[in-house]
């Protein structure tokens, strides 16, 4: 009994850190468009998005004197003939000048061959972070990137959010 108990705490602290990743649905709309030199009337059909997407962004859950909890939220696009997916969100921690540290973030976007699935447009992702912060640091820097790991198109990763945490003693 003390061995069960014991695995469903440890399971319920393993998710805090998970990356979660949500479609972004759309659903069809049927448009009449009546062109008045000819005066016909042309039906087409377009795609409305129903899931909201999520602005790319870094924001602050909560915080302590030693640990930051901050959120990691955005979207990439998929649709048509080639699927992109998240596959994780690397940490790479930058340089430390003075009393400020910068933290990178890179969102690694996989693209594999196949035809999307016509009522998705993308994905939403978020993942929640914790920061054990030094004792010398009073700012910190988060830049959330996206980088395409197998096009060879799009070499440099491209900054999609950053976010300064000051944690000077207000006086």
């Amino acid at each position: 009994m003390i061995l069960t108990s014991l695995f469903a705490v440890l399971s319920c602290k393993g998710n805090a850190q998970k990356l979660q990743v949500t479609a972004i649905y759309t659903e069809p709309k049927r448009v009449i468009k009546e062109i008045s030199e000819a005066g016909v009337a042309h039906a087409y059909t377009t795609h409305k998005e129903i899931t909201e997407r999520l602005d790319p962004k870094v924001f602050m859950l909560s915080k302590n004197a030693e640990t930051l909890k901050f959120r990691i939220q955005g979207n990439i696009s998929s649709d048509g003939h080639t699927i992109n997916q998240v596959r994780k969100i690397r940490f790479e921690k930058g340089e430390q000048n003075g009393n400020t540290i910068t933290l990178r973030y890179y969102t690694e976007v996989k693209r594999i061959p196949g035809k999307e699935s016509a009522n998705v447009r993308g994905y939403n992702y978020t993942k929640d972070e914790v920061y054990r912060i030094p004792a010398d640091v009073k700012i910190i820097k988060i830049e959330l990137y996206e980088e395409h790991i197998n096009d060879l198109s799009d070499t440099k990763p491209k900054l999609t959010a950053q976010q300064i945490f000051n944690f000077f003693a207000k006086i």
